[in-house]
C-alpha cells in the first residue's frame, strides 16, 4: 500500500524576500547604467573649451568616452 504525502511549497516568505532584494538591486544596477551612459554621452558632446573648463583634454575625453558604461 502507498501512502500520498503531500510536498510543501519550496517557495517560502524568506524566499520572496530574497527576490524582491534581488529584484530591487537589478533595478538599482540598471538605473546606474543608465545614469553612466548619459554621462558619457553628455560627455563626449563637450567641444575644447568646456573640456578646459572642467579639466579634461581631448585624448581624456576620448578615453573616457571608449569604456563601456559598466
Amino acid at each position: 500500500m502507498q501512502t500520498l504525502v503531500r510536498r510543501q511549497s519550496l517557495i517560502t516568505v524568506v524566499s520572496w524576500n530574497k527576490v524582491i532584494r534581488l529584484c530591487r538591486r537589478v533595478c538599482e544596477q540598471a538605473i546606474a547604467r543608465h545614469s553612466r551612459s548619459r554621462q558619457l554621452e553628455a560627455l563626449s558632446q563637450l567641444d575644447d573649451r568646456l573640456l578646459a573648463d572642467i579639466g579634461l583634454t581631448r585624448e581624456a575625453q576620448l578615453v573616457e568616452c571608449s569604456k563601456l558604461f559598466w
